[in-house]
């Protein structure tokens, strides 16, 4: 009886331990995370390229104005105020394009290059519930709840992302956060035409997508506000 008792005892003690460093692991995880540069940052850029329909989404985190500015931007678009051109597949591009464009920057950025497949796995992983519309996943993301747990699977949701991203566990937290507690407006500026048009300067090619002044300039305004 007193053997039962004593290993009844010491299997509870192991049980306490176990859990108490769990506690503390997951404690200084999440801890290391919230108190993280990236996600104390007031103003957070981030591109997603959605490579299989050839679109570049730029979004821009706001903490001062709880605002989420998010715009999307078709392949060749051009503006006409700034005389810039996009290609969509840099991710480094819709970056210098979108600040440009906005006449705002910040100091923290992150990129993904994803296709279908990657975003339909990473909201299965996030959701519980597969959507390979990018636009779509990032709406699901605003109206989902926090969980405890969170900070224990952002390292194997930014995974999801890979091998063409910059994105952090802190990183992908802070987007994810600041969805979930900020308003977000979204931007289509409008093109003069529908198709890119060919145009051949000193004798090279380009497709370009031109954008509407007067649609840019209201991004813009809209923005500063």
């Amino acid at each position: 009886m007193k053997k039962r008792r004593s290993g009844f005892l010491w299997f509870l003690l192991v049980a306490v331990i176990a859990a108490g460093s769990f506690g503390l692991w997951f404690l200084l995880s999440s801890n290391a995370i919230k108190n993280s540069e990236e996600f104390l940052s007031e103003t957070v850029h981030f591109a997603f390229v959605c490579k299989d329909d050839n679109v570049a989404y730029f979004i821009r985190v706001d903490t001062t104005k709880r605002m989420i500015y998010i715009l999307r931007f078709p392949q060749y678009s051009f503006n006409p105020l700034t005389n810039r051109s996009l290609d969509v597949q840099n991710p480094l591009e819709v970056f210098s394009f979108s600040e440009a464009m906005i006449e705002s920057t910040s100091n923290r950025r992150y990129y993904a290059v994803v296709s279908k497949e990657q975003i339909s796995k990473f909201s299965k992983q996030v959701l519980g519930q597969e959507e390979d519309n990018f636009e779509n996943l990032l709406k699901k993301l605003s109206n989902r709840n926090s969980k405890t747990f969170d900070y224990l699977f952002f390292k194997q949701w930014v995974s999801a992302l890979k091998p063409e991203t910059t994105f952090t566990p802190a990183g992908l937290a802070k987007l994810m956060y600041e969805l979930q507690r900020n308003a977000s407006r979204y931007y289509y500026p409008e093109s003069i035409t529908d198709k890119p048009i060919q145009i051949v300067v000193d004798g090279k090619t380009y497709q370009r997508v031109y954008l509407d002044a007067n649609s840019i300039q209201s991004i813009r305004d809209d923005i500063k506000k």
